[in-house]
């Protein structure tokens, strides 16, 4: 083969010596990594701890509060394309562009507590709770007045979108442009090293972002001191759950701005490509720029040839199953921690990311050692993918596993005719707060809404205790629901991992049959067609539908003066339950039935067609070598185009 000689102008060697040796191609894996990892613990992780948070403050419904990472999802798919080919021509600028947009959405995540973040019900009273309590000598028109809050409301909640919005533009060009940028400043025998790398700071990220985000949720939400008698327990607590988004925002900045001053080649380009063209690696035509029309014309046909594969749809199909169940249980999986077993927003981070992050990265480890060491072709990945969707069905039976729901008096449990009484006799009823107040009490097994329905008048500040409730002078409680003494946290943690570890156990096998059933010149569109299919059919709408389910399983909602709706304060765990294996069950069960259909089409194709398949590794990456019948479609073709393919972003 004839040697290609590549080489720059002197004005390209100029422009490279004048930005000096700062700009190296490990200051920019060091930078392209911080990008990642404030992406990922944005995104995978501060996001889906703290919806449940910003739902109490801004008095949102689950279904208003799922809009926020589906915002992402469906920014991130329709800019995905455009940013590849817009920003190849100055991929470091790209990058650096796009991580400002997304620390600017994530500043708005936390303008939005400052600007329209309002005192807790109980900041605006006294330490000593007096609007608590049913106290004769009280006045008789302490019940909340009614104050029009859907301006501040919906102020908050546009504020959250254009910020949702802004951090999925950004998000973009962190696998499309920073991953080829890397494949050109690093040579072929090292760049596998560097990408594994930046795959496990990715993997890593979310972990870290939900240990943090169960700590600053552990703050109380203006980082000083709570008002009296309100604990991380409490239903009413809201931790600082802006500190991360400003965070990432900082480092997003920085980034950034460190980005923008990079060269769009440097000088370990020209060897890189030499070197790729002397292993007869495919490079991208740099030389010749094409207009997006022109891009869309050469991308029709193979788009026409990857939609018309039958094998290619039925699995990718089945694949949106799983990104629609992951999605919708990464954003709310939190909330029904704290629903179902009673614990705090920041334990329920802790758990959750304790469990899923482990038991996602474990299953896609595992599946690439098992592609690796069986040696799977295409064929045998999706077959694998239909018995690994049998044992995803099984394991999802464990979201059966519930606790019984908080009796609460009035609600969804019969009135208690002492207290009824009590609160009639003591004239209770014109001094009580609405809904709007919900500072729950235990007595004899049943939660009352607050002291002041529960007939108390007394309250100590310093063993923050209620006494003289219910006409029973010798009644002390302490404030907070009735304990449904669950026992069940154990095993529903441990069949959490084991659903996650299933999940994502076919990531790998997906992956591999996704690039094996189409010619090779096809697998750049298919890899990209599959990435916007998981974001617009899955991604998009797992939370929103999840979210919507979940409103319907309140009981209590949080009313205000005015008659107007905010969030639940109190959901029927049983309907919980019902909707999350209703919604897994479903989805799973459409996605196995299709990952059957493709594995027996693939079989069949292969068959009538006489297709071999094999399997070669080299340098430890599976990859497989096509034959062709001469009289069907010529000479076998060539397997670079997948050294340009971006897996980063085909990961569920």
């Amino acid at each position: 083969m004839a040697s290609i000689a590549v080489t720059s102008s002197d004005d390209d060697v100029q422009e490279k010596k004048k930005h000096g040796r700062l700009f190296t191609p490990l200051f920019y894996f060091f930078l392209w990594c911080g990008c990642i990892f404030s992406q990922s613990m944005l995104v995978s992780g501060f996001l889906n701890v703290v919806l449940s948070t910003i739902q109490v403050e801004f008095q949102m419904s689950s279904a208003e509060a799922a809009m926020f990472p589906s915002n992402y999802d469906i920014s991130v798919a329709v800019t995905v394309l455009l940013v590849a080919h817009f920003g190849s021509s100055h991929k470091p600028r790209t990058l650096g562009i796009g991580m400002i947009l997304l620390a600017t959405g994530s500043l708005f995540f936390s303008l939005a507590h400052f600007i329209y973040g309002k005192d807790n019900i109980l900041e605006a009273k006294d330490s000593e709770k007096n609007m608590y309590l049913c106290d004769s000598d009280s006045n008789a028109d302490s019940k909340t007045d009614c104050i029009d809050e859907t301006m501040g409301n919906s102020g908050a909640y546009a504020l959250l979108t254009v910020g949702s919005i802004l951090i999925g533009l950004g998000a973009s060009p962190v696998y499309t442009a920073g991953t080829t940028f890397c494949d050109e400043i690093f040579p072929p025998q090292k760049v596998s090293m560097y990408f594994g790398i930046s795959y496990g700071i990715g993997a890593l990220s979310p972990a870290i972002g939900f240990i943090l985000g169960g700590v600053f949720l552990g703050f109380y939400k203006n980082l000083g001191n709570p008002p009296e008698g309100l604990t991380v327990d409490n239903v009413n607590w809201v931790g600082a759950w802006w500190l991360g988004f400003l965070i990432c925002a900082l480092m997003g900045y920085v980034f950034g701005f460190l980005l923008l001053f990079f060269p769009a080649q440097l000088p370990e380009c020209e060897d890189v490509k030499q070197k790729k063209l002397e292993l007869n690696i495919q490079i991208a035509n740099t030389e010749e720029s094409q207009t997006f029309i022109d891009l869309l014309k050469d991308m029709l046909p193979l788009l026409k040839s990857v939609l018309l594969n039958p094998v290619f749809v039925v699995i990718v199909l089945g694949s949106i199953t799983d990104s629609l169940i992951i999605s919708a249980f990464a954003a709310w999986l939190p909330k029904m921690v704290e629903s179902q077993f009673g614990v705090s927003s920041s334990v329920a981070a802790y758990i959750t990311g304790g469990v899923t992050v482990p038991g996602a990265a474990g299953g896609i480890i595992v599946s690439g050692l098992i592609v690796k060491w069986k040696k799977l072709n295409g064929l045998q990945c999706a077959k694998w993918q239909a018995y690994i969707g049998i044992a995803c069905i099984i394991a999802q039976l464990g979201f059966l596993i519930h606790c019984p729901t908080v009796q609460i008096d009035g609600v969804n449990s019969a009135l208690n005719s002492t207290c009824s009484q009590a609160v009639e006799d003591a004239q209770c009823a014109a001094r009580c707060p609405g809904n709007d107040v919900y500072e729950p009490i235990c007595l004899d097994g049943v939660t009352y809404r607050s002291p002041c329905i529960a007939a108390c008048t007394e309250y100590n500040a310093n063993s923050k205790e209620f006494s003289n409730c219910c006409g029973r002078q010798d009644l002390v409680v302490e404030a907070g629901a009735c304990d449904t003494n669950c026992k069940w946290l154990i095993p529903y943690v441990i069949c959490l991992f084991l659903i996650m570890f299933l999940t994502f156990l076919n990531n790998i096998f997906f992956l591999t049959a996704n690039l094996r059933c189409v010619k090779d010149s096809e697998r750049v569109i298919a890899i990209s067609l599959q990435s916007v299919s998981f974001r617009v059919f899955g991604s998009f709408p797992g939370p929103i539908i999840l979210g919507a389910f979940i409103d319907k399983a309140c009981i209590l909602w949080n009313t205000n003066a005015c008659g107007e709706e905010g969030a639940c304060q109190e959901y029927d765990n049983t309907k919980i339950m019902v909707v999350a294996v209703s919604i897994a069950m479903i989805a799973k069960i459409i996605g196995t039935i299709l990952y059957f259909i493709g594995w027996r089409l693939w079989a069949k194709r292969e068959d009538s067609a006489s297709i071999a398949y094999s399997d070669e590794v080299k340098g430890g990456i599976v990859t497989n070598t096509v034959t062709v019948e001469p009289e069907e479609t010529g000479e076998p073709e060539k397997n670079g185009d997948l050294d340009k393919v971006d897996l980063t972003d085909v990961a569920l």
